[in-house]
């Protein structure tokens, strides 16, 4: 249960600055160069941009930075399921050849979500935080097209 609140809240903390970014485009130019920030860039890679937030108790900067960038990590890695989800709703799980399929590569995917990385972060006035987040796996769009998601 905590699990879904802490997803909401970072849901929500990510839609905040989204609708009040005061025109604001969300990634897409970070210090002068150009990225994709939302898409498959081929079919082994993803990538999404994301916000976060600090703590509203933290005073160090330094802290303050750690924290947005952390919430920033966890809101991207919850966008990529989230979009892998909606690609692919309903799988084909179950047994073939006596292997798990749809199930065994959904956990896979998700492994390959959590070890994603950073290819950017940057930080605004406020230390809130927006990076560019890439998942890598060979065959990921594949995988995340047959994955049958819980």
């Amino acid at each position: 249960m905590k699990k879904y609140l802490l997803l909401a809240f970072i849901f929500a903390i990510a839609f905040t600055f989204i609708a009040c970014g005061g025109g604001q485009k969300l990634g897409g130019t970070v210090k002068g160069k150009t990225y994709v920030t939302e898409g498959w860039i081929d079919d082994n890679t993803y990538r999404i941009a994301a916000a976060g937030a600090p703590k509203r108790d933290l005073e160090n900067r330094v802290q303050r930075r750690e924290s947005s960038r952390r919430a920033a990590i966890l809101n991207a890695q919850y966008q990529v399921l989230e979009k892998f989800k909606g690609a692919r709703l309903e799988g084909a799980s179950g047994m073939s050849d006596f292997e798990m399929t749809g199930m065994a590569v959904a956990q896979e995917v998700e492994g390959h979500i959590k070890n994603g990385s950073v290819r950017t972060a940057t930080w605004d006035d406020e230390d809130n935080c927006e990076v560019i987040y890439e998942v890598k796996a060979k065959d990921l769009r594949k995988k995340a097209s047959s994955a049958s998601w819980q």
